[in-house]
């Protein structure tokens, strides 16, 4: 056999081989940079009736079968609102202090069932990763650590479906439905060994495609840091969105099952690199200069016509906004990148009565809003604590507010008389301008 034939045996045994996995590097100029190193320093103070024609409150009944104490995810539908609540230690020795369960309310904020709950038998988990839904075919999903948990809307348990396992034996983490009963999920590089970022996998958990990492690096030891994990994927229409915490890139898995660098969050020098990723966890991992996005408790959330971001910054000498402490080592700003307009705005985000992050209430004069969902329907949603409403949404604060649909404010006022303290949050919705 000559070389030239062995060596074309050889390729076509590695494509055939690998060819399930796909790099991207062909694409790479595709993308549309959002431009947020140039705008620190121009904070805006933005409105919600720029984007938003109504704001809708939605309380949720309150009893002792669904007592929550925070949000950590909510899922809204055109039928149903899920939330994964915390709830305290109100299992011992099976619920940890600070977990979460999941409870189903209609639509208008009536309670329905929780689903699953707590234990070691079939449709029951011990500590809850995260929640996701199928809309159309009305399945919830519960993700602990080794399994997804499938249930019907109204709580009843289907089935269990194993996940599968990363090169250094974790489980895949942060999954998320596609179409199709496919799954995507991600696989953090604790060391150098993971060649994969993400990977799509059926419903008998075998993986069938994966997306190379390119990025890679040699920490020593096995280190565990946040910066290594994903934000919570969004939808919008059949197309998923997914970034990793340290990663500038924002990909697209659209209907071919192809992840498409989307957007770019330009960094300039402060972008995470590998040489980032190279340093041990821990106190070195704190110290170290460094620009993230998403900040962990704000995700990245799109719309057709707008990317919601934030931007958490770290021993940087970016100039401090003015509600910022100057001795702080970092801080987190909000962003929204205008896709048709190409346009990039930074927030002088904070409300300038009580200092609540968002979008300055000008509809009904309540809290600023920052959206953590996008719906089916066209909607972003948020959630507000019931306590902090009654607490802090007084006459002196409407009085230093705008208020442009006075019917809007006495419906919140309304609301605000029927509320109570220790109640259930309430969610708002916002339906957008078309």
């Amino acid at each position: 056999m000559s070389k030239s034939v062995a060596k074309n045996l050889i390729l076509l045994s590695l494509c055939l081989l690998f060819g399930c996995r796909q790099d991207n590097s062909n694409k790479l100029n595709d993308y549309t940079v959002i431009d947020v190193i140039n705008n620190f320093g121009k904070y805006q103070e933005i409105s919600v009736s720029e984007f938003v024609s109504e704001l809708e409150h939605i309380p949720l009944d309150t009893n002792d079968s669904c007592l929550i104490a925070g949000v950590r995810c909510l899922i809204v539908t055109p039928s149903h609102i899920f939330i994964q609540g915390y709830v305290g230690g109100s299992a011992p020795g099976l619920l940890l202090p600070g977990a979460t369960r999941c409870f189903a309310f209609s639509r208008d904020g009536r309670f329905i069932c929780e689903i699953g709950r707590v234990g070691q038998g079939p449709g029951e988990y011990q500590n809850m990763n995260g929640l996701f839904i199928d809309e159309k075919k009305q399945l919830l999903y519960i993700e602990t650590y080794r399994t997804l948990l499938e249930y019907s809307w109204d709580g009843v348990f289907r089935r269990s479906i194993n996940k599968p396992q990363a090169m250094n034996g974790d489980f895949i983490s942060g999954v998320f439905f596609v179409r199709d009963n496919v799954f995507i999920g991600h696989i953090p590089n604790r060391r150098d060994n993971e060649m994969c970022k993400f990977n799509l996998f059926d419903i008998t958990g075998q993986v069938f495609k994966s997306f190379d990492r390119h990025v890679k690096f040699e920490r020593p030891g096995r280190g565990v840091s946040m910066y290594d994990n994903a934000m919570p994927p969004y939808r919008i229409s059949e197309d998923i969105f997914v970034k990793e915490y340290a990663n500038d890139t924002l990909f697209c898995l659209n209907e071919q099952n192809e992840l498409i660098p989307q957007f770019v969050f330009d960094l300039g020098k402060y972008t995470y690199t590998a040489e980032t990723g190279n340093k041990e966890v821990g106190q070195q991992m704190m110290m170290m200069d460094e620009i993230i996005i998403p900040h962990s408790l704000r995700p990245v959330i799109g719309t057709h016509n707008y990317v919601y971001f934030s931007v958490s910054v770290r021993n940087t000498n970016i100039p401090k906004p003015a509600w910022i402490n100057e001795r702080a080592q970092g801080f987190m700003i909000l962003g929204i990148y205008d896709i048709s307009n190409k346009k990039t705005r930074l927030l002088y985000q904070e409300d300038p009565i009580i200092r609540k992050e968002g979008l300055i209430n000008d509809l009904d004069g309540g809290f600023s809003f920052w959206p953590k969902y996008y719906t089916s329907s066209n909607e972003l949603v948020d959630v507000y604590q019931a306590h902090e409403m009654k607490e802090m949404l007084t006459e002196q604060y409407f009085a230093g507010h705008t208020i442009k649909n006075p019917q809007a404010h006495q419906k919140l006022k309304e609301l605000l008389s029927n509320l109570d303290y220790e109640d259930n949050p309430v969610v708002v919705i916002a339906k957008l301008k078309k």
